[in-house]
């Protein structure tokens, strides 16, 4: 008997959609990148630097994804011409964007207001919030384009529950919570577009590692958390916005 052999591969929720991921090099930028290339997405990795982007690259490509575009992008000096100048890039060689997932965030220790720098704080807020509000705003109009369109992004538990020490990093996040509401109520009217937020909670990465020097055992890996993003970005949540998953 001679049997048919027939490709019953179901396509992941991300299949065919173009995603844009900031501090992609990072932790848990570097595991949503490969959670969504592994869902089927076309992943736009953006971060400071190309070296630690790199590995990401490779290792989507090994486990078979499609492949991901690099941008190097310093977010500490750019402005809405660099942004501007991305966009074009991706509706050039993309010719849509589909999600957008912020990932790429500044902390410089612990310290006590009473002698937290300046200059320092500066540099959070516009890592955390600015360049975030810069780069989504560059975004809207190949979003507003999309079918369905997603951003998501990246809080912590210092907004909801505030800690001593934390500084900027706690302000920054905090308003970045309230930024994503904002950017929901002036959206609710379009199913098509949503804004939600993760707070991932004590993930191992880079990040909490200058928080807690000292093993941490509370720090889950970053990849178990790549899962709610995943949703969040997927046909799956559509309707859903203004929410933050804790």
């Amino acid at each position: 008997m001679t049997g048919t052999s027939t490709d019953t591969t179901t396509p992941g929720p991300l299949a065919g959609r173009v995603i844009l991921i900031t501090g992609a090099g990072g932790g848990i930028g570097a595991a949503v990148a490969r959670a969504a290339a592994a869902a089927g997405a076309e992943c736009i990795l953006l971060g400071r630097r190309e070296r630690t982007l790199t590995p990401v690259f490779d290792a989507i490509r090994a486990d078979g994804g499609p492949e991901p575009a690099l941008f190097p992008m310093d977010v500490t000096k750019a402005g809405e011409d660099d942004y501007q100048r991305l966009v074009d890039g991706i509706a050039a060689d993309c010719g849509r964007l589909d999600g957008v997932v912020h990932t790429a965030a500044r902390f410089d220790g612990l310290m006590p207001l009473a002698t937290h720098p300046i200059d320092g704080w500066q540099r959070i807020m516009h890592v955390n919030l600015t360049a975030a509000f810069a780069l989504t705003q560059a975004c809207l109009p190949l979003l507003q384009a999309a079918e369905d369109a997603s951003v998501v992004f990246t809080l912590d538990e210092t907004a909801a529950a505030p800690k001593a020490f934390w500084g900027a990093y706690a302000v920054s996040k905090a308003a970045l919570e309230s930024m994503l509401r904002l950017f929901a109520v002036e959206h609710e009217q379009s199913d098509a577009l949503r804004f939600n937020g993760v707070d991932p909670g004590a993930r191992a990465t880079g990040l909490r590692r200058k928080a807690f020097p000292a093993d941490d055992p509370a720090a889950a890996p970053a990849e178990d958390i790549a899962g709610q993003y995943i949703h969040l970005l997927s046909r799956a949540a559509r309707g859903t916005t203004g929410t933050v998953q804790r």
